[in-house]
C-alpha cells in the first residue's frame, strides 16, 4: 500500500514538473511584424523582439525598435515600416543603437499617447557591423 501511495505521489510530482516546463516553452516572442497592424490588440504582458532604431535625445530610456528581419534585409535603421515606441522603466543596462533586444512589457497610455512600457530588456547582440557591411 505504501509503495502504491509513493508511486502515485511520484507520478503526480513528475506530471506537475512536466506541465511547468511546458508552460515555460509556450512563451512566444513576437516580432514587430507580428504586432504592427494592431499593436494595442496585444493586452497584458508580452515579449517583443526588435532592433533599437532610434533613441530619444533627452532620455535614453525612451527608444523605438524596428523589425529585426526588416533591418537584416534593408541594412538601414531608418527603413522600418513600423517603429515600436518603448519606455524602459527597469533598472538594468539601457540598450544602444542597433542592439537586437527582447523587451517584456505592456501598453500604457501616456501624455503623448500609447507607449510600450518595459521592465525587462534582454540585449542579444549589436548589429552595427551588419549595417557597416562587416
Amino acid at each position: 500500500m505504501k509503495k502504491t501511495v509513493f508511486f502515485i505521489a511520484f507520478i503526480i510530482i513528475i506530471a506537475g514538473l512536466s506541465l511547468g516546463c511546458a508552460k515555460q516553452e509556450q512563451v512566444k516572442i513576437l516580432a514587430i511584424r507580428d504586432i504592427q497592424t494592431d499593436p494595442l490588440s496585444f493586452t497584458g504582458e508580452i515579449i517583443v523582439n526588435g532592433i533599437v532604431a532610434v533613441i530619444a535625445h533627452d532620455d535614453d530610456t525612451i527608444f523605438g525598435i524596428m523589425d529585426t528581419a526588416e533591418l537584416l534585409s534593408c541594412k538601414n535603421l531608418s527603413c522600418g515600416a513600423f517603429i515600436l515606441p518603448v519606455k524602459y522603466v527597469g533598472g538594468g543596462t539601457v540598450p544602444e543603437l542597433a542592439d537586437e533586444i527582447n523587451v517584456t512589457g505592456s501598453w500604457i497610455e501616456s501624455e503623448a499617447g500609447f507607449i510600450f512600457e518595459v521592465a525587462e530588456v534582454e540585449i542579444k547582440r549589436n548589429v552595427m557591423s551588419i549595417l557597416m557591411g562587416g
